[in-house]
């Protein structure tokens, strides 16, 4: 496959701007200064809650009586909340209100699990995700504006960083999920919905830096209208072909590993083990990002993943699927902070939250969509149709990506 080196395009859209803070002025000092940390952990509180999901969705579904096209409506549910959350709140966060999203997703998250755990019916479950998917998408675009505010140069590293946070709580989500159910299904929910109501209240009061904030009057779909830029729609592309795979993964691993005869523990520990070399590795993919150009470097990375995302419908042995994704999170790892950082590069200061809103709400079209139709191909095909399918459409899109990113030579 031809992997083409790109950069960013410098003559369509102005650059971004070099400063961030109210009126313009860059907060001083070291980045590690930054008071971000309850950001990082609400982040990994929330995708620990995604997580807590997985390996209990097959058991679920056996206790309660839901049809495998079931699972792919919960999973949706999600996907098309946070579609939703990104392009219409998202952009709050550019006008003042960053602290308020970050508040709000949490408790929301919290608020969804719980109901979750009461579920019965599949209407609920899929209700409950759905409130799930619009925690995040008000969360995680905030937390991206907040975490790169006042270093611009050093923006993929910290990106870098909230990846490893939140992979990080996906990783204990289905440990915690897979041990805790053994008191009950309900447990794991309520305790993870617990720790977000602590760090929702954290997060109400502790100091935030400076972030640079919209002053003219914006649409409710400034992310949206953001894709007129090309090299907006170029990041947007990137992102959606990284996160393509992940509408599979979330309607389909739990199901799929148990049919190849896994165990609920394996399947929680396969989860978590892929998950490791993400948290190892996105600081480093992010200083990457900063230093040889964001879209090169998620060009390149996207290139491992694509033919090993399609290596999952190959293999029937759980140990040897459960390899795999640890070599998959790898360029993963590379991948996830650099896609976040070229729609960084793309905005303005005063747009940081709407562009990550796009980004995001782009990812959960192609997440949301994957995860509908990801068990009615499975059902059909089986899993090498499937996996081989979505590898073949994640390279359409992301050397998309990669041509409306170029650099245009006059």
């Amino acid at each position: 496959m031809m992997c083409p080196v790109t950069t960013p395009d410098a003559t369509d859209d102005p650059p971004p701007a070099p400063t961030v803070g109210d009126g313009g002025r860059a907060p001083v000092g070291d980045p590690a200064e930054a008071p971000v940390v309850p950001v990082l952990l609400g982040a990994a509180v929330i995708s620990c809650g995604v997580g807590l999901i997985f390996p209990l969705l097959a058991e679920f579904q056996d206790t309660f009586g839901f049809s495998t096209a079931g699972l792919g409506l919960i999973s949706a549910a999600t996907f098309v909340a946070s579609l939703v959350a990104g392009l219409l709140l998202a952009g709050l966060a550019d006008r003042g209100h960053a602290r308020a999203l970050l508040v709000v997703g949490l408790v929301g998250t919290a608020g969804s699990l719980v109901w979750f755990s009461l579920g019965t019916e599949l209407w609920q479950f899929v209700a409950a995700r759905g409130l799930e998917g619009l925690a995040a998408g008000v969360f995680i675009p905030a937390a991206r504006k907040v975490v790169t505010a006042g270093d611009p140069l050093g923006a993929g590293r910290r990106l870098g960083l909230l990846t490893s946070a939140e992979l990080a709580g996906f990783m204990l989500g289905p440990v915690a999920g897979a041990a805790l159910s053994g008191l009950g299904l309900q447990v794991p929910f309520v305790a993870v919905g617990a720790v977000a109501i602590a760090l929702a209240v954290v997060l109400g009061t502790v100091r935030l830096p400076e972030l640079a904030t919209a002053t003219e009057r914006r649409s409710a779909l400034e992310s949206f209208q953001l894709l007129r830029r090309r090299r907006v729609a170029g990041a947007a592309l990137l992102s959606l072909a990284l996160f393509l795979p992940v509408g599979i993964y979330d309607a389909m691993w739990s199901r799929y590993l148990t049919d190849r005869g896994a165990s609920t523990f394996l399947i929680g520990l396969g989860l978590s083990l892929y998950a490791v070399p993400v948290i190892v590795f996105a600081p480093w993919g992010g200083r990457l990002a900063d230093r040889y150009g964001a879209v090169r470097v998620a060009t390149f990375a996207l290139c491992a993943v694509v033919p090993l995302t399609m290596g999952y419908g190959l293999l029937t042995v759980p140990v040897l699927i459960t390899a795999l994704a640890v070599v998959e999170g790898v360029p993963q790892a590379i991948a996830n902070p650099a896609v976040q950082a070229a729609m960084l590069d793309a905005c303005e200061a005063d747009e940081v939250a709407a562009g990550q809103g796009l980004a995001y709400s782009v990812n959960q079209i192609g997440a949301g969509g994957a995860a509908l139709l990801g068990p009615l191909v499975y059902s059909a095909t089986g899993a090498e149709v499937l996996f081989v399918g979505v590898g073949v459409l994640m390279t359409l899109v992301f050397a998309a990506g990669a041509w409306l990113s170029r650099r245009v030579v006059p």
